[in-house]
C-alpha cells in the first residue's frame, strides 16, 4: 500500500482535522463479528479449494527431492514477486536474498514450528525482516509508524489523499485484536477466505511506516498454509500457494477494494474484498499447475 507524508506537517494535520477525508479506526474489527459470507463467495473459495488439491496432487507426484526443489523456487519467486508489486528492483531483491540474512517467511514458518501461536512480538520482527535489502529498509528502527500524518493517496494519483492511517494512539489495540483474530478459531474452516481477512487487516490498519500489504501477503500465505496442512494433512516445509504474482496486473483494483474496507467495513466491502483476492488465487493456481505441467515434462 503506498502511502505519503506532506512537507509541512501544519498543512498535514490540517488535512486530517479537516474531516474531508476518512480516517481509519478499529470498527473493522466489530465487522468480524457478525460478518457473512455471500453465496458467491463461497462458491468461488470452494472453486480453489478443489484446484488446490488437483495442484496439490500434481505437486505430491514429484519425488521427495523434486517437491522439496520446487517447494524452494515457489518461496524464492514469491520473495521477489511481492517486492515487485512495489516497484522494488527486482534483480536487487534477488541478490539480497541469495546472499544475506533470513526471510520473513522462513522466520515465521521457523517460529510455527517452535509455537501455534502468531505474537506481536514475532509479527514485528517478521515485518523488519520482510524491509531488510529493500529501499525501505530505513523503516525497520521503528516496531510501528510513528505519525498520525501517514494518509494513502488514491490510486493512479500520487498526492491525492484517500484516506488518513489509523491513529497511533490506536495501533497497540489494533495489533492485539488482530492477533485475537489470526490466532482464534473463527472463520478457520475456511482456508482461504480467512486468511484474505487477515491481509485486508494488515493492508488497512496500516501499522507500520512501510511493508503493510507486503506483510499482509506474506500473512496470507502462512496461514493458507497451516489451515491446509490442518485440513487436507500433507507435511511440506513451507507453502504451495502463494498470490504476490496473480496481482501485478491487478494493481488499482488491488488497492481501491483494500481502500473501501480500509474506510467501510461493512460486509459488501469486505465480500468485494474477499472476491477479488479469491479469484487471484484461483488465477495463480491455474498458472502454477500449468507451469508444472511443463517442468515435469523436462524432467
Amino acid at each position: 500500500m503506498e502511502n505519503r507524508q506532506l512537507d509541512s506537517t501544519t498543512t498535514i494535520e490540517e488535512l486530517r482535522n479537516s474531516g474531508k477525508y476518512p480516517i481509519v479506526d478499529l470498527k473493522i474489527f466489530d465487522s468480524l463479528s457478525s460478518l457473512a459470507f455471500s453465496n458467491y463467495s463461497l462458491f468461488r473459495e470452494q472453486e480453489v479449494f478443489d484446484q488446490a488439491q488437483l495442484y496439490l496432487e500434481d505437486i505430491l507426484s514429484l519425488s521427495v527431492l523434486r517437491r522439496k526443489q520446487y517447494l524452494k523456487t515457489l518461496k524464492s519467486r514469491e520473495i521477489v514477486d511481492t517486492n515487485k508489486l512495489e516497484q522494488e528492483d527486482a534483480y536487487l531483491i534477488e541478490m539480497y536474498m541469495q546472499m544475506h540474512r533470513q526471510h520473513a517467511i522462513d522466520y515465521l514458518l521457523k517460529k510455527q514450528e517452535e509455537s501455534s501461536a502468531l505474537t506481536k512480538e514475532i509479527l514485528i520482527e517478521a515485518h523488519k525482516k520482510l524491509l531488510q535489502g529493500t529501499s525501505s529498509n530505513r523503516y525497520t528502527k521503528n516496531d510501528y509508524r510513528t505519525t498520525d500524518n501517514t494518509f494513502v493517496t488514491k490510486s493512479g494519483s500520487a498526492f491525492e489523499i484517500h484516506y488518513f492511517a489509523l491513529p497511533t494512539s490506536q495501533i497497540e489495540d489494533a495489533m492485539m485484536n488482530l492477533m485475537f483474530y489470526y490466532n482464534s478459531q473463527v472463520h478457520n474452516e475456511h482456508p482461504f477466505i480467512k486468511p484474505i481477512i487477515i491481509h485486508g487487516l494488515i493492508g488497512a490498519l496500516q501499522m507500520f511506516d512501510d511493508g503493510n500489504t507486503r506483510l499482509g501477503r506474506t500473512l496470507q500465505s502462512l496461514k493458507m498454509y497451516e489451515l491446509l496442512q490442518v485440513r487436507e494433512r500433507y507435511d511440506f516445509a513451507s507453502p504451495f500457494i502463494y498470490s504476490s504474482r496473480s496481482y501485478l496486473a491487478y494493481r488499482y483494483d488491488y488497492r481501491d477494494k483494500l481502500g473501501e474496507v480500509a474506510i467501510c467495513p461493512n460486509e459488501e466491502n469486505w465480500d468485494q474484498w474477499i472476491k477479488f483476492n479469491l479469484l487471484r488465487l484461483e488465477e495463480q493456481i491455474f498458472y502454477n499447475r500449468n507451469k508444472l505441467k511443463e517442468y515435469k515434462k523436462i524432467l
